[in-house]
């Protein structure tokens, strides 16, 4: 059954890396074809305006008449970057355009013979509409229009292309290639997570022979480590106690319990708690255990305030979370400064319970706080040695908060207190 929740717990998590592999793959995905298909619809949005405004000019350089071929003309190489022409032979009988021609501000002319839905009053009034507007180039309506002007003779032209099919065929590639993109980003996403899994092979064989390497080397270690202390307390009733088997003594204890926590943390990372989670007092609970460690505190001549919100109900495993408020407690007695002081609280903060576990210390470098959940990390070597620590608490408890899907920080103010602040 424990194989079985572990395995759970393992596939569980090799999943969600998997979904975030193939999460990633997708957004990238997405990201090159829908701005490859956005730069060729904005090229085609683009050229389409080039040859409307290219149209423009040729028409008011004709006199307000569109020829039947280029018939030699050069185009402005700023509206066509490309080289190519807009002109075709056909291009004089499919063009929609009308003209309206000034002189000294007063409309002299107007041509509408090349276009059926614009009579002369109707482009009287385009040209009333842009008249006040800059000379050059602009859009009214569903028209591309040129104003010019020459301020020698006083003559004045308005040319307005019917600019209707251009925007309506360019919608229409729009629509259709990102329709076509979204379709092959969809159909490649079953490729891309069928092979996700291949991919992530290689982490889950790494992963299994990590956790198993812990469990073996934590069960190989134990006898080794009982026969030792055995034979220390053999050797203590033949020859009696002195510093030389106290040390071993000393140290086998330090092992064993250095053994135990590795075992923990890689349970904790294996088996599944979803089943373990109860109802029960986190008031009560965070009290019986933080109020333990009263009497170490008072012995160290430390100040411990225990400050507890009552009947705080919370569903989680009771056990895990009474040894997070052991470990958090049992760290702030180790590394508490002298005559310092230790607030523990429990509080209600919107939908969630904090736990404040608040020390003095001698002196904490803020830039090494977030390693302080590293395994085997230790801030201060020498005073590690001093209590005992290897490094390997403050991470069981990361990972029991991680298990209650909770967060766990550590902060400091003055750099000579630290605060380890818990939301679950």
């Amino acid at each position: 059954m424990k194989r079985a929740k572990r395995g759970g717990k393992q596939n569980r998590m090799l999943k969600k890396l998997q979904h975030k592999f193939v999460g990633i793959a997708i957004i990238s995905l997405v990201t090159i074809v829908f701005v490859e298909l956005f730069s060729v619809n904005l090229v085609n949005i683009y050229q389409q305006d080039s040859d409307a405004r290219s149209l423009l000019l040729l028409i008011a350089e004709n006199d307000g008449v569109l020829p039947g071929s280029n018939g030699g003309n050069t185009y402005n190489a700023l509206w066509n970057p490309f080289g190519r022409s807009p002109m075709t032979s056909e291009t004089k009988y499919s063009t929609r355009y009308f003209v309206v021609k000034l002189h000294e501000n007063v409309v002299m002319a107007t041509y509408t013979q090349n276009i059926s839905s614009v009579d002369t009053d109707t482009a009287f009034r385009y040209a009333q509409r842009i008249y006040d507007s800059d000379r050059g180039f602009g859009f009214i309506d569903l028209y591309r229009y040129y104003y010019a002007s020459d301020p020698d003779t006083g003559n004045s032209i308005m040319v307005f292309l019917d600019f209707e099919k251009q925007m309506v065929d360019s919608l229409t590639l729009a629509s259709i290639s990102f329709l076509v993109g979204l379709l092959c980003v969809v159909l490649l996403s079953f490729p891309v997570y069928l092979l996700s899994k291949n991919a992530l092979r290689p982490v889950r064989r790494s992963i299994e022979q990590q956790k198993q390497f812990i469990t073996d080397a934590g069960h190989e270690l134990k006898t080794p480590l009982a026969i030792i202390s055995a034979d220390v307390d053999v050797l203590e009733m033949c020859e009696g106690e002195n510093e030389w088997l106290d040390s071993i003594k000393s140290q086998t204890q330090r092992m064993d319990a250095l053994v135990k926590d590795l075992v923990q943390l890689s349970k904790l990372d294996e088996i599944a708690a979803e089943s373990e989670h109860l109802d029960f007092s986190l008031s009560d609970a965070v009290l019986d255990t933080a109020m333990d460690f009263a009497p170490v505190a008072k012995s160290k001549e430390l100040q411990f305030d225990v400050r507890v919100q009552p009947e705080l109900q919370y569903k989680g495993n009771e056990g895990e979370l009474r040894q997070l408020v052991s470990i958090l407690c049992d760290n702030a007695v180790k590394y508490c400064a002298p005559q310092g002081q230790i607030i523990v609280s429990l509080y209600k903060s919107g939908k969630n319970v904090c736990l404040d576990v608040y020390n003095d210390c001698e002196q904490v470098e803020r830039e090494k706080l977030p390693r302080l959940f590293d395994r085997f990390y230790r801030a201060d070597t020498s005073r590690s040695r001093e209590t005992g620590g290897y490094g390997i608490g403050l991470s069981v408890a990361k990972a029991i908060v991680t298990r209650h899907k909770g967060k766990i920080t550590a902060s400091t103010e003055d750099e000579k207190s630290i605060l380890f602040h818990t939301v679950l």
